[in-house]
Order: structure tokens, then C-alpha cells, then sequence
């Protein structure tokens, strides 16, 4: 399995914080606490998703705290070996690629899920992004997941952007049960009318190589006698032996690193950008730093 690697520079502002005293200083406490929180966060191996295709493999982090229902009810079709075998059978160049059981009666015998499309404002450590968005009041990371917030809704909700993994439904908003989907380009449009409960971390590349529908036909549904990408095995890494068992870290937030991140692909001074470029960074455009945690010798 290839490891997302992403290197990132950084400026300790702690050090800057300790010269200081605290009658003179003008750091606040959010800052102090972002410069000295640590810099990756582990995934719990209970919401690590392993997908096997003949691609390569695919990696997904669970979101249990935004969509608690559809997370479990998705490990535990992964549990079960439902999806094992079954195949992606609607990918939309540019929009998503679903799998899933597909035969209505099959899914029919599986419970349904109230959906889990947005949530109460939390305490969580919501990082702002630092500019407007076109979609959302306010957008930032939770935890590396791309987060909309409205103070006048009382809400905050996970985000089309590509790598989200998503579930499927009918025109019911409360009718998704095992029809998956990750997003290949940013669907924002989308938010807040389909629950999003995970995103992909690594091997977004192999998604991108999924064998394609025609939208114009079947809503994109791959037709016979062609059929889509099969989905060789699903394991939640949990399950798997600790010596064999992947193990995967995301930039914490907040931290410097991750500010620091953000700066790098926000403020664009290199010698090649003989036209310097907006100083604005795109939600959905910004990869949170990834990396395969480090082996220890």
C-alpha cells in the first residue's frame, strides 16, 4: 500500500511565545495552544476502512462523531463481507462513484437510516479556514474533515469535496441503508441533502481510475454486457493482526503544522508565479496532510 506523504514546513510560534511576557504579549491563548499542540493525530484503527481493487488499495476514516448511525451501520456491512465481490456500478466522470449491493430487493433487506445530513453546533476544535466560501457562511476542519457552519442555523455539516464517502438514497431523505458513494470533484450543492459520514485518505488515485458509466444512460449506471470495478475485499483495520495492520495519522488541528500547511498553498511565492495569484484558498482544494504512521526501529 502506497502512504500519502506530504511535507510541510513550519515556523514554531512557541518559541516566539515563551521570549514574551505575559504583561506584554500579544499572543492569544488559541495561539499559544495551536503552537504547542502535537502535529499528527493517530486514526483509531475502528474507523480505518481498507477497499481492495485491482487498482491499488483504497483508504477511508470513518466520521462517527458527525454521522454515528451510518458509520456503524457501515463497518458493520463491512463485517460482514457484504460489500466484498459486489462492484462500483455507477461512476460519473467528474461526480461520483457509487457501489453497492445495487438490486433494489437485496438492499430491501437492510434497515434504513434516518439521515444524519448536518448537526447541532459543537464545542469541537473547528479550525476556520481563513476566507469566504461561496456555499457555506463559514468553512474549516474538524479533525482534517472539511466542515460548513452556520451560526443561524445552529449547524455544522461535513462537505462535498472530493475523497467524501457518502451514502446514497432515494428521493425519501431518510431511505439510505448500503448504496456508498466517494465523490470524485466537488459536489457542494450536495450538502446537507446527503449524509456524509467518512472520507477517503489514501488511494484516491485508484478511485480516479474507476471504469466510467455514461451519464446520459442509466443516470451513469454501467451497462450490460460491461460491468463496473469489482471490490475485491473490504476489512476494517481493526480486524486485521496488529503486525499487518496499517496504521494512518492526520495533521492535528489546531497546530502550527497545519496553519503553516494552509499558508503554504494560500500564499504562493514562489519564483515561478510571475503573477501572484489571490491570496484565497479553496475548501475542497486543500488536502489535508496525511501520512502512513512512522515505523519505529
Amino acid at each position: 500500500m502506497r502512504s500519502v506523504l506530504f511535507a510541510v514546513l513550519g515556523v514554531s510560534l512557541a518559541a516566539a511565545c515563551q521570549a514574551q511576557t505575559a504583561e506584554d504579549s500579544d499572543v492569544t491563548e488559541a495561539e499559544v495552544a495551536s503552537a504547542t499542540a502535537p502535529d499528527w493525530r493517530q486514526v483509531a484503527p475502528e474507523n480505518l476502512i481498507l477497499i481492495e481493487t485491482a487498482h491499488g488499495d483504497v483508504v477511508i476514516e470513518l466520521n462517527p462523531d458527525f454521522a454515528p448511525n451510518h458509520a456503524a451501520q457501515f463497518r458493520d456491512l463491512v463485517r460482514a463481507d457484504v460489500y466484498n465481490g459486489i462492484r462500483f456500478y455507477r461512476v460519473i466522470d467528474a461526480f461520483v462513484a457509487q457501489g453497492g449491493l445495487q438490486d433494489d430487493e437485496v438492499i430491501g433487506q437492510h434497515p434504513t437510516l434516518t439521515n444524519e445530513n448536518d448537526r447541532a453546533l459543537s464545542d469541537a476544535a473547528f479550525v476556520p479556514l481563513g476566507n469566504p466560501d461561496l456555499f457555506a457562511p463559514i468553512v474549516g476542519h474538524i479533525d482534517g474533515f472539511a466542515v460548513g457552519r452556520s451560526e443561524v442555523l445552529d449547524k455544522e455539516w461535513l462537505l462535498h469535496c472530493p475523497g467524501a464517502l457518502a451514502m446514497a438514497r432515494d428521493t425519501d431523505p431518510d431511505s439510505g441503508s448500503t448504496e456508498f458513494y466517494i465523490v470524485l470533484d466537488a459536489q457542494r450543492y450536495l450538502d446537507r441533502n446527503l449524509t456524509v459520514f467518512g472520507r477517503v485518505i489514501d488511494g484516491m488515485q485508484y478511485v480516479q481510475k474507476l471504469k466510467r458509466g455514461d451519464r446520459a444512460i442509466e443516470s451513469g449506471v454501467i451497462q450490460a454486457p460491461e460491468v463496473g470495478d469489482e471490490i475485491q475485499s473490504m476489512t476494517v483495520a481493526a480486524d486485521m493482526a496488529e503486525a499487518i495492520r496499517p496504521t494512518y495519522q492526520v495533521q492535528a488541528m489546531p497546530s502550527q503544522a497545519f496553519e503553516d500547511a494552509k499558508t503554504a498553498k494560500r500564499v504562493r511565492d514562489e519564483d515561478f508565479f510571475y503573477r501572484k495569484p489571490p491570496e484565497i484558498l479553496d475548501i475542497c482544494g486543500f488536502e489535508v496532510p496525511v501520512r502512513q504512521s512512522p515505523t519505529e526501529d
